[in-house]
């Protein structure tokens, strides 16, 4: 529970970061939230999947495949569309 609230936490903080490099309005510091939420989520997903002792290719598979469309290069990585 307390990783979730770090990784909303940290989803809120670097939305706010990016929000004043880029002087994006409040709805799109809300979509931009959402999204770092969606792929800490996912990152969480993949941490469990290895914590429950699954090989690593198989996590990072399932990994990649629910990142599909949602972000850019092979890791799930949080450049997604800015």
């Amino acid at each position: 529970m307390r990783f979730r609230v770090f990784l909303a936490i940290l989803g809120l903080v670097s939305a706010a970061v990016h929000a004043g490099e880029k002087n994006m309005t409040a709805e799109e510091v809300k979509a931009h939230a959402r999204q770092h939420r969606e792929f800490a989520e996912l990152h969480l997903q993949a941490a469990q999947c290895l914590e429950a002792g699954k090989p690593y290719k198989e996590c990072d598979e399932a990994l990649k495949k629910a990142c599909k469309g949602k972000a850019s290069g092979p890791h799930c990585g949080m450049r997604h569309k800015h």
